[in-house]
């Protein structure tokens, strides 16, 4: 039994030194491998790129999914006008208009919907003289996202393949931008679902999104759980050349000064650390911060086109 026990003893040493050695080895790997890549970027790339390497190294990037807008259409107690609905999620400055109403027939029942209440839009014929049903949203603030996408839930009232709800975005309410998007049709598929169209959708401080439904559809539709959502980018880089003045970096007064060399308003944004605008407003010199909690902000600076970042933190 004794010269078992030693057996076992002198296999699991064995063990443990072959594990030892194993990482030594690959700790020596790692080590050499990062001196060959440093070698190699000394050897093969100009000290003018290195320099433009190391600026994006130490930029740092805030990057958020963000759900700019959202509306689920509360739950009216009876159907109402747009324009004389209260029950919104969103106030000013988000607006609603158009001819359309809201109302709580055949509520939206894909998973996630809200139910209760949603917007109808109607049918028109031309030969009826009135316009389009409408529903038209105003006023949401796309400033500083890219990546936007837009998605709602559709009902249409009938199976056949029948002229789709139009849908538009706007970054003056004059100029009219299409979305496109498909659905199925055919048997068993006048039911809810969720679209989300296809196309450019700007970067505004007052975007407009118009659902129109067009003369002679001989359908209705409606639409529920209007969502709007896009990727926030943030640069801030320590390296470029600074077009502003923005100091101090480490706020105990509640004031920072922003200057440059032309000392025009500039506008500013100022972000948390979850990429939430917290502050926005122009200023040509000071902009009090004293209202923001204790944390970790950036702020972005922009003036006849130049845009910078810095990172700053509230005491």
């Amino acid at each position: 039994m004794s010269g078992e026990l030693h057996f076992y003893e002198d296999l699991n040493r064995d063990k443990s030194r072959d594990f030892y050695n194993k990482v030594q080895k690959i700790k020596k790997f790692v080590n050499s491998s990062f001196k060959d890549i440093f070698a190699t970027i000394k050897k093969h790339i100009s000290m003018k790129n290195i320099y433009a390497f190391l600026s994006l190294l130490v930029t740092s990037f805030v990057l958020a999914q963000t759900t700019i807008y959202s509306e689920n259409f509360g739950n009216p107690s009876s159907t109402t006008l747009l324009t004389a609905y209260t029950g919104y999620q969103n106030s000013s400055p988000i607006t609603y208009s158009g001819t359309a109403d809201v109302r709580t027939s055949t509520p939206s029942d894909y998973a996630g919907a809200s139910g209760q209440g949603c917007v109808f839009i109607g049918a028109v014929t031309t030969s009826s003289g009135n316009p389009a049903k409408t529903l038209i949203i105003s006023g949401i603030n796309t400033t500083g996202y890219q990546d936007l996408t837009l998605s709602f839930g559709h009902q249409k009232g009938t199976n056949a393949s029948s002229n789709e709800l139009k849908v538009e975005v706007s970054s003056n309410g004059t100029d009219w931008t299409p979305l496109s998007y498909t659905r199925p049709t055919g048997s068993g598929t006048s039911v809810w679902l969720v679209v989300t169209p296809t196309g450019t959708i700007p970067a505004t401080s007052n975007l407009s999104v118009r659902f129109t439904n067009p003369l002679d559809s001989n359908v209705g539709f409606r639409v529920d759980d209007i969502k709007l959502t896009g990727n926030q980018t943030l640069a801030v880089s320590n390296v470029k050349k600074q077009h502003f003045n923005i100091y101090p970096t480490v706020v105990s007064n509640g004031i920072i000064c922003v200057t440059s060399a032309n000392n025009q308003t500039k506008k500013i944004n100022i972000y948390d650390s979850s990429a939430k605008l917290v502050i926005s407003r122009g200023t040509d010199k000071e902009i009090n911060v004293s209202q923001l909690p204790k944390g970790t902000y950036i702020i972005n600076v922009e003036e006849n086109g130049i845009v910078e970042s810095k990172k700053f933190i509230v005491k």
